[in-house]
């Protein structure tokens, strides 16, 4: 079932892996059940106590209970008391519990900690939703006067809860709101209408001033236009998670792979997965993100492959957490949105990626993991062979395939269920296997040995499409946009340097297969730029060719760059011979390589440099 020569493990010389598989799943039942037990025990000692039993008096979802108790400091902090199931607002905010008694998309708040929520109208916003609770908890003055420095304030929210139950949420403005990148797509011609709402400034409504103050929109919350996730997500997210809390050892990883047509809600489950898996993350368990899906990536500009371990959630959009100071653990770049024009490259580039992973985990402590690997959205032909590819290397525990409810074998050019009968039948992707140099005996071994659950599910996307906001509404975003988004952000969200490159020093590699080796370094100006390295630099530099006094490499097809991040290269220089970048990299040493990709470039960047003010 696991294999060092292709599978996502690690060197075990365990002679138990034959076992019958009865045995196995009646031992991991059994090591589930015991684990939750405990689990719940060790959940109600975390939990604070209280001195007399409060009853929680929580609204459904249609009706309002909560209120606003007050706010303090300057720019206002607003203190709700939270006694609805669910509360949900737009834009970009920082919420605390105070009592831990919130969870959002999957997380659990820890009390007293501020997280950052982002909900624009990009994507179908996350509400807060009360969890109930049997326990009782301590209403400490002490500890809510750390928090409210308003001392009668904080009285004042002791005896509401004391009556009324519930928990208190602190709200207040989220920092990046001042980022450039807020600023310019609150302005822009097209998208100002997702980043933005109108306020009307005359109501002296508590909530509407609230609105007003933090630039946030209380919404309704329904099934329509907030992320409510299925019973049978949440039933089949935890059965996963006990799976790999039980069955786990430090010898492999376990490993859920996830697949779908292209809006089908991928993205929207595996964060809700993640988030809800992070709640039991330790010192023993830890949590790993592959992205495979080179059009639409989560932590990175589009073109990369990469690896993150993850210890924080996911409250928002890709270009919400995409920034330079939340690098992957590794990224390489591919450097194209679409794996069509070099398929085997694409397949290396997701091989090297296995190995560099095993690679890095052999250099640390041993713990018990378990790794998300997201797929692309292409479910016929070509995306298929890929697919399958990329299966046979991830040697999953389980794949999760999101559908629509019309079934694969109704419909032609459809995505049909990735099952283990699928892929036995599926033919393999010749020209990769035959880089893998396999024998057709080894090759049948290769495919057979693989064992994995398959679940398919009913996406929650398509059911909300009718009763989404029409287009006159709100734009349309296609995949480009989120692209530009995440451009946008990795660049706009932090400060930039300035940074001159000598030409001498660096290698240029262009990824387009159009690309004239002659305009350089013309066409460099005005574009974007991957910083990266080489494991065969040395060899990379023999064969450099220099043209126009740039040392450029026209053969790159058997290499892979792994990538410290991205550039925008304002002039080439011809009197000094250097590149003149902005960049939020803050070092760029081991930068030996240039590489010019299929970048979506806004045209407003050449515009947004001339407001930047480098320090």
């Amino acid at each position: 079932m696991k294999r060092s020569s292709s599978a996502l493990d690690r060197s075990s010389t365990n002679s138990n892996d034959n076992n019958d598989d009865n045995e196995t799943y009646q031992a991991s039942y059994s090591k589930m059940a015991r684990y939750s037990s405990s689990r719940s025990r060790y959940d109600q000692r975390e939990q604070p106590s209280m001195d007399s039993q409060v009853v929680d008096n929580t609204s459904s979802l249609s009706s309002h209970q909560s209120n606003i108790l007050g706010s303090f400091s300057n720019p206002p902090t607003y203190v709700i008391h939270f006694l609805d199931t669910h509360l949900t607002f737009l834009q970009s905010f920082q919420i605390c519990s105070l009592f831990g008694r919130v969870r959002i998309h999957g997380h659990t708040l820890r009390p007293s900690v501020y997280y950052s929520i982002y909900n624009y109208r990009t994507n179908t916003a996350l509400p807060m939703e009360f969890i109930p609770s049997v326990i009782t908890m301590n209403i400490n003055l002490q500890d809510i006067k750390s928090m409210i420095p308003n001392e009668q304030l904080a009285e004042n929210i002791a005896s509401h809860v004391r009556q009324k139950g519930g928990d208190i949420l602190l709200i207040r403005n989220e920092s990046t709101n001042d980022s450039l990148f807020i600023q310019t797509i609150r302005k822009h011609r097209f998208y100002s209408k997702l980043f933005m709402e109108n306020y009307q400034f005359f109501s002296q409504d508590k909530w509407k001033q609230m609105e007003q103050d933090l630039q946030i929109r209380f919404i309704e919350t329904s099934n329509s236009n907030a992320i409510i996730p299925r019973n049978e997500f949440i039933s089949t997210i935890d059965r996963i998670i006990n799976r790999w809390l039980s069955e786990t050892t430090e010898d492999f990883p376990f490993v859920v792979l996830i697949c779908g047509e292209k809006d089908m809600g991928k993205s929207t489950f595996t964060r809700q997965m993640i988030n809800r898996a992070l709640n039991h993350i330790n010192s023993i368990y830890n949590l790993i993100y592959f992205d495979c899906d080179i059009g639409q990536c989560e932590f990175t500009m589009g073109g990369c492959v990469s690896y993150k371990n993850l210890t924080s959630p996911l409250l928002g959009p890709p270009f919400s957490h995409i920034q330079a100071n939340m690098k992957p653990d590794r990224l390489l770049y591919y450097g194209l949105v679409s794996p069509q024009a070099s398929p085997v490259r694409y397949l290396q580039y997701i091989d090297k990626l296995r190995q560099l992973w095993n690679v890095d985990y052999r250099n640390r402590k041993p713990n018990r993991s378990m790794i998300l690997v997201n797929t692309m959205g292409w479910g016929t032909g070509l995306g298929l062979e890929l697919l399958k590819e990329t299966i046979c290397m991830c040697c999953p525990n389980v794949i999760i395939q999101l559908t629509d409810n019309m079934t694969s074998s109704q419909v032609q050019n459809r995505m049909p269920d990735i099952t283990l009968q699928w892929l036995l039948e599926q033919p393999v992707f010749v020209p990769y296997r035959q880089t893998l140099q396999m024998s057709s005996e080894r090759q049948k071994d290769y495919d057979g040995e693989l064992n994995y659950e398959y679940i398919k599910l009913q996406s929650a996307a398509i059911a909300n499409i009718q009763t989404r906001p029409s287009p006159t509404e709100i734009p349309k975003i296609r995949a480009r946009d989120y692209r530009l988004f995440a451009t946008w952000s990795y660049f706009f969200s932090l400060r930039l340097n300035r940074i001159d490159l000598p030409w001498s020093q660096i290698i240029h590699v262009s990824l387009l297969d159009n690309a004239n080796p002659n305009t350089l370094p013309d066409s460099l100006e005005k574009s974007i730029v991957g910083f990266c390295s080489n494991e065969n630099i040395n060899q990379l530099q023999n064969k450099a060719s220099p043209i126009n006094g740039i040392h450029q490499i026209l053969d790159y097809q058997d290499q892979i760059f792994e990538c410290f991040g991205f550039g925008w290269i304002e002039r080439c220089n011809k009197q000094t011979q250097t590149y003149e970048i902005y960049t939020p990299i803050d070092c760029l040493t081991n930068i030996r390589i240039l590489i010019s990709g299929a970048f979506d470039t806004p045209d407003e960047f050449q515009y947004m440099f001339k407001r930047i003010t480098v320090e």
